[in-house]
């Protein structure tokens, strides 16, 4: 840690290293047209770069060049179980080299702090309209993985600087979003911005927070684990200007279907998008998580969101100390990462994209950026003639009808839309059909929490989504096996059977060997085309039952 440009926090018994004055003194005035990305990396030198360097990197940021490899000193590592458990795998092997060449295995150990979530890819043997389904496929994910978990049990006890979230509690995306981000760091007497690594291409989920978290493989992880520097180049920073504001009834997922085929027009492939105006300020939390989310289908490598009072309010309601709370507005407003401070911001690139425009959409078949509005399905040939010919399964059948884990389940708004249309289902006597393998799987124990308290998981249980795992499951091709006798059905008359979830992937042979294409939707329509049973059924025009 340097000591240049290190300053009493103002209202804290904390110091703060001052990149404002760092950057100012280069360039006078440079601060104010820095985006929100390039802050928090001069802050990142300014308190961990070489001083013989730090004006060069500096300097890149404010003349917005690419030319030379600056440091980032990433707060934190993230992992989820497989890409995480070879990092520490690596690490349980170097061990033994140490202690075979006479040294002490115990002083290897990861320097920057490390969180392993166990929860990943679950898969859905047994459907949400089996009562039991959650403890059913735990014991399977037990039993299949006894040699994993042993060993990552082990990693608990053997390594220092490590903490393990067991099996049971949700995937690292939505448990970093809802608990473990503290968004702005106190140590060693100094206030400073959470950054992290995660081992999976989703972990710019937690941008939302305005905390900027990149997707890399294992090997770049455990280098970081290791206390060395990420070098990188200046990224291409979009600026994403949100106008207007969703009309009644558009879900998140509505947006960010509509968001993912506009910026995959546009191009931003592995740059860092920074969202911004009067349609960001009015998204809740949940809302931008579903966007940060999304990064990858972007084909962008960020989605920041700066700090403002809907950060502050999300901490406080996922249970942040009070204290913890006032650092963060505190921090970030002295800092230069409160919103209000980056509307002088400058860059290179800006685009606009009008939230009022939003409709209902679906996305497919094949690609998260097919988006077709659903009053399009006619003419886009997805919806048609709707077959109804007893003890047959029809053309387009929705053998599989998933609401999943990390885009859609850590926004509150759209799983209790999903429970909303239960419940009327219900009240009509509705019920999904019988060859529809339907499942929920919440990205945290939250999700359960607040359906609970909103009296609506036993309606979606009824309809038979209930809670099948915390875990990523259908977009990791996790689908489980169909019933046998569905099966013998699809093979046999060769049927076009579709996948319907609100999920993130929908390639082609990802979701389910035997469902021909897949669909994205937001949770309310995966119940809609549960009790439907078949994508030819127009779900804005037709009769449902």
């Amino acid at each position: 840690m340097n000591s240049q440009f290190r300053k009493p926090l103002a209202g804290t018994a904390l110091d703060y290293f001052d990149a404002e004055a760092a950057v100012n003194a280069l360039v006078p005035g440079a601060w104010a047209t820095l985006p929100y990305t390039s802050r928090v990396h001069a802050e990142n030198l300014v308190r961990r770069a070489d001083p013989l360097q730090l004006n060069d990197f500096l300097m890149q940021l404010i003349e917005r060049k690419q030319e030379l490899d600056f440091p980032w000193f990433p707060a934190r590592v993230v992992c989820h179980d497989i890409l995480g458990q070879t990092a520490l795998v690596d690490l349980a092997g170097l061990r033994d080299a140490i202690a075979a060449m006479g040294g002490d295995p115990a002083k290897v150990n990861p320097v920057v702090p490390t969180q392993l979530i166990v929860d990943h890819s679950l898969a859905v043997e047994f459907g949400g309209f089996d009562k039991d389904a959650f403890a059913k496929n735990r014991a399977i994910e037990d039993r299949r993985n006894d040699d994993r978990f042993h060993f990552i049990n082990w990693t608990k006890k053997a390594f220092k600087n490590v903490d393990v979230i067991p099996p049971g509690n949700g995937i690292m995306h939505q448990i970093n979003l809802e608990r473990m981000s503290p968004v702005i760091h106190a140590k060693d007497g100094v206030a400073y911005p959470d950054t992290l690594v995660g081992t999976d291409s989703h972990t710019p989920h937690v941008d939302a927070l305005g905390v900027i978290a990149i997707g890399v493989g294992g090997l770049e992880a455990e280098s970081v684990m290791l206390g060395r520097a990420s070098w990188m180049r200046l990224p291409d920073i979009i600026g994403v200007e949100l106008t207007g504001k969703a009309q009644p009834g558009i879900q998140a997922t509505d947006i960010v279907l509509a968001l993912t085929e506009f910026l995959r027009k546009q191009k931003v492939v592995s740059s860092y998008l920074e969202f911004f105006g009067e349609g960001a300020e009015s998204l809740s939390l949940g809302d931008r998580a579903t966007i940060s989310n999304m990064t990858p289908e972007y084909g962008a490598t960020a989605a920041m969101f700066a700090i403002d009072q809907q950060t502050l309010d999300y901490l406080t309601l996922t249970g942040r100390e009070a204290e913890q709370v006032k650092l963060v507005e505190i921090y970030a407003k002295t800092a230069g990462l409160w919103a209000d401070s980056l509307k002088t911001a400058v860059y290179p690139r800006v685009l606009t994209f009008d939230l009022s425009t939003v409709v209902r959409n679906i996305a497919g078949p094949s690609n998260p950026h097919a988006r077709v509005a659903t009053t399009d399905l006619a003419a886009k040939g997805i919806s048609g003639v709707v077959e109804n010919n007893e003890g047959l399964m029809p053309d387009g059948a929705v053998i599989i009808a998933a609401i999943t884990s990390c885009t859609n389940t850590s926004n509150p708004r759209n799983v209790i839309a999903a429970g909303l249309l239960a419940r009327n289902a219900n009240k009509l006597g509705l019920t999904r059909k019988n060859w529809v393998k339907s499942s929920l799987a919440p990205g945290s124990k939250a999700v359960e929490l607040y359906l609970k308290e909103a009296n609506l998981l036993g309606e979606l249980e009824q309809l038979g989504f209930g809670i099948v795992g915390f875990a990523c499951t259908t977009c990791n091709g996790m689908s489980g096996a169909l019933d046998p006798v569905i099966q013998q059905e699809v093979v046999s008359r060769d049927l076009y059977t579709t996948a319907v979830l609100s999920g993130n992937r929908n390639f082609d042979g990802r979701i389910h060997p035997y469902a021909k294409q897949a669909f994205l939707a937001s949770p309310a329509l995966v119940v809609a085309y549960a009790i439907a049973g078949t994508i030819r059924f127009d779900i804005e025009k037709d009769v449902l039952g």
